[in-house]
C-alpha cells in the first residue's frame, strides 16, 4: 500500500515553521493516536502491543517464538486544515529462540481507521501457523510467514464450507490434537493434511507436528508462573525462610506463599514420610535444612510455565531449577532470573530481566523464552512532561551460560520488510 499524500504549505512558511518548532523543542501531538509526528521528521517510535498468547515452534530452520502485534501508524499534514491519517497495522513477527532476534515478519493487516479486535494466534500445526483475523482463518509458513492457507484456499479444499467457516474465536479451538472449529451450520470439524477437513471427534488424540499456544498470565500476573516447591521422590525442594521452616517442620506440613511477611527466602529441603488418617495416607514433612550455597532472594519463587498442574521447570547436567525473583521490593522491582543446582543449591548464572512483569513462559531444550511488559517513557507533552507507556518484552536465556538477548517492542512503524532494531538493549 503506498503512503498517503500528505499536504504541506509553500517552502517559505514550511521553514518558518520548521525553525519556530525546533526553537521551542515542542512536538505536534496527533489527537486520538499513540503516534506523534514532529514537524518535518515523520513517525517516531511507538509501543507495538503484543496481541494474545505467542507460540513457540520448532520450524525448518530451528525453534522460533511467533509473536501477533498491533501499531496505529499516524501522518499529519502542515497548517490549520492538513488531514491527517491513521493506519492500524498487525503483524506476525518470527523471533528466533535462541537470542530473540527477529527473523521475519508479516503484514496481516493495515487498515484506515481499523479496529484492534478478533485477532490472534491459533497454534502451529503441520508447519503451519495459525492466525485469526476479522476476515477469517489465516495460515502462515513457519519458515518464512509466507500466506499458504486462506479461507479461499480452505473453502476450494472443502466445498461443504463455502460460506461457512467461522470468523469468532469462540467457535475455534486449538489443542494437542491441533485446529478444530464449529462451521456456521453447527457441524464440528477439524483441521487435517492439504488443508482437507474431517469430522470433529470427542477422542482426538495428540499429534505430532501440534503446538499450543504458551499460557498467558491474564489477571494472575507474574505470579501464575511461581510455584513454592516441587516434590522429587522422598523429599521436597521449594523456597523458605527459617521462620517458616520452623513452624512448617512444627506442622508437619507445607504452607501456602506469603511474600508480604517473609519476603526475603533461600532454597531449603525437606524429607516426606506419612501418616495414616482416615482418610488414607497423608504427607508429613520434617528434616528441614537449608541448601548450603543456596543466595537468598527477594520475592520468589520457582519458574513454571505457567499450566495447571505442572512441575517447575527443571534443567540438567547440572539438575537444576530456576528462581524467578526481584531485585528489590516495592514497585521500582525488576525481575531476575537465577539458576540453582543441585545438592548444594550453588548459584550457576543469573541474569537481570528487562521487565517488571511476566506474561508468558515458553521453556525449551537449549533456551527459555519469556515475554513480560515494562513501562518506559513515552510522548512528550511540553518540555518536561512525558507519558509512560507499557513496552512489551520478549526475552530468550540460554540454559546453558545464561547468556540472553531481548527485543523491545517501542519500535518505528515500518513496512513490514524493514524489520526495526529492537528498542531495549542489553549492557555486554
Amino acid at each position: 500500500m503506498s503512503e498517503p499524500i500528505v499536504s504541506r504549505p509553500p517552502r517559505r512558511a514550511r521553514k518558518a515553521l520548521l525553525v519556530g518548532l525546533a526553537a521551542l523543542a515542542l512536538p505536534v501531538l496527533v489527537t486520538g493516536a499513540v503516534m506523534l509526528v514532529i514537524a518535518g521528521g515523520g513517525p517516531t517510535a511507538s509501543p507495538a502491543d503484543v496481541i494474545g498468547p505467542p507460540v513457540r515452534a520448532a520450524s525448518a530452520q530451528g525453534e522460533r517464538v511467533y509473536v501477533l502485534t498491533s501499531q496505529w501508524k499516524t501522518y499529519k499534514g502542515f497548517g490549520r486544515n492538513a488531514t491527517s491519517y491513521t493506519d492500524l497495522l498487525v503483524d506476525v513477527w518470527a523471533f528466533d529462540a535462541a537470542d530473540a532476534r527477529p527473523v521475519w515478519r508479516h503484514r496481516l493487516t493495515r487498515d484506515r481507521r481499523g479496529v484492534n479486535m478478533g485477532r490472534a494466534l491459533l497454534g502451529a500445526q503441520d508447519g503451519i501457523l495459525w492466525a485469526l483475523d476479522p476476515r477469517g482463518l489465516v495460515g502462515l509458513s513457519l519458515a518464512d510467514g509466507a500466506v499458504v492457507a486462506d479461507v479461499a484456499r480452505i473453502e476450494a479444499a472443502n466445498p461443504e464450507l463455502k460460506g461457512l467457516l467461522p470468523t469468532e474465536a469462540n467457535y475455534y479451538r486449538f489443542d494437542a490434537a491441533g485446529l478444530s472449529f464449529t462451521a456456521a451450520d453447527g457441524r464440528k470439524w477439524r483441521m487435517g493434511d492439504r488443508l482437507k477437513v474431517q469430522p470433529a471427534t470427542a477422542e482426538a488424540s495428540a499429534a505430532a507436528g501440534v503446538t499450543v499456544p504458551a499460557r498467558i498470565a491474564g489477571g494472575n500476573g507474574t505470579y501464575a508462573f511461581m510455584e513454592r516447591g516441587l516434590t522429587i521422590g522422598p523429599r521436597w525442594l521449594g523456597l523458605l525462610d527459617a521462620e517458616e521452616a520452623a513452624v512448617f517442620a512444627t506442622n508437619g506440613a507445607i504452607g501456602g506463599v506469603d511474600p508480604a511477611n517473609h519476603p526475603r527466602m533461600r532454597l531449603w529441603r525437606a524429607d516426606i514420610g506419612s501418616r495414616k488418617t482416615f482418610f488414607g495416607p497423608k504427607p508429613v514433612y520434617g528434616g528441614f535444612a537449608p541448601l548450603p550455597q543456596s543466595p537468598e532472594f527477594v520475592n520468589a519463587g520457582l519458574l513454571s510455565n505457567g499450566v495447571t498442574n505442572t512441575l517447575p521447570i527443571l534443567l540438567f547436567k547440572p539438575d537444576s531449577v530456576l528462581i524467578l525473583h526481584r531485585d528489590r521490593l516495592g514497585d521500582a522491582g525488576k525481575l531476575k532470573l537465577t539458576r540453582i543446582s543441585g545438592p548444594a543449591g550453588k548459584a550457576v548464572w543469573s541474569v537481570d530481566l528487562p521487565m517488571r512483569s511476566l506474561e508468558a513462559v515458553m521453556p525449551g531444550e537449549r533456551s527459555l523464552a519469556l515475554l513480560g511488559a515494562r513501562d518506559e517513557e513515552g510522548p512528550r507533552h511540553g518540555p518536561t512532561r512525558r507519558d509512560i507507556v507499557s513496552v512489551d518484552q520478549l526475552v530468550a536465556v540460554d540454559l546453558a551460560s545464561g547468556r540472553m538477548g531481548a527485543y523491545g517492542f517501542k519500535v518505528l512503524p515500518t513496512e513490514p520488510q524493514k524489520i526495526p532494531a529492537s528498542s531495549t538493549t542489553l549492557a555486554r
